[in-house]
């Protein structure tokens, strides 16, 4: 049996459907409540948060690229 959970929903599944619920927007928990597995559909993000995630992207990918060229240079 695993537990998945939406929201403030968790339910306890069957193995063999949590493939379903995952599509449903549930998460996959463990027993402490931690994700194990995220959810693959039937969810939505706003664009705010889409954009916040977007910048923080890029913002890394600078870094690392920042990080690449100081390590190059020694």
């Amino acid at each position: 049996m695993a537990r998945v959970k939406r929201l403030n929903r968790v339910l306890t599944v069957p193995d063999e459907v949590v493939g379903k619920y995952l599509k449903e927007g549930y998460d996959q928990i463990d027993d402490k409540g931690e994700v194990i597995k995220r959810a693959t559909g039937g969810r939505f993000v706003s664009i705010a948060e889409y954009n916040k995630v977007v910048e923080e992207l890029e913002k890394a990918k600078a870094e690392i690229k920042k990080l690449k060229s100081k390590k190059g240079s020694k």
